[in-house]
């Protein structure tokens, strides 16, 4: 049985599309960390499947995205389900939300260039310069799925940060109303009269 074989039949569904060595390269992938169910270093994988980095790096970004759930920690590559401790994903965590953060900033410096691409497209489009139904399907499903991935960081975000506002609410005490209370009744009664 090859190594393609042994990679689930969804996950072959979303790698088509791809060059098929490239196609291949990822199933490899996927075939040995799930043969190895612990996490492989980069070197290593390159190493026991016979591809270079340009090679390796194809079929990695292939795989981001996928059902494969390939999960990057500090001791190498693993599919999540073989995650062994809780260590792991905290690093995978905080490297994540660095790699965001700094992307994050890097992307924003393009707004401008970014907000052009509507239009851009549009005109490619019109001028009949783009006509490949599957790709432009693909780009599609490509944004639709970043789209889903940053909505679900920011409502991550925003109940990070309801649970620090509600944390960093001042204590109050019964004292507190009745002072309050009773600044408002004098604020109330230096009111001028209503009409």
């Amino acid at each position: 049985m090859t190594a393609i074989q042994k990679v689930p039949t969804a996950l072959l569904q979303e790698l088509a599309g791809a060059a098929v060595q490239v196609q291949r390269n990822a199933g490899a992938i996927y075939a040995l960390l799930d043969r190895k169910a612990c996490p492989v270093k980069v070197a290593d994988i390159q190493k026991e499947l016979g591809i270079g980095p340009g090679e390796y790096k194809s079929a990695r970004q292939l795989l981001q995205g996928t059902s494969a759930e390939v999960y990057i920690t500090q001791d190498g590559l693993v599919l999540k389900k073989y995650l062994s401790t809780d260590e792991q994903r905290y690093w995978h965590l905080a490297w994540s939300l660095g790699l965001l953060e700094v992307s994050g900033e890097q992307l924003v410096m393009d707004e401008d260039l970014l907000q052009k691409v509507p239009a851009a497209l549009a005109t490619l489009i019109n001028d009949g310069k783009l006509r490949q139904h599957d790709r432009l399907s693909r780009l599609r499903t490509k944004a639709q799925k970043t789209i889903g991935t940053l909505a679900k960081v920011v409502n991550m975000y925003r109940q990070v940060d309801r649970a620090l506002g509600i944390a960093l609410l001042p204590k109050v005490t019964g004292k507190d109303w009745d002072d309050a209370l009773g600044e408002i009744k004098k604020q109330l009664k230096s009111l001028p009269p209503a009409p």
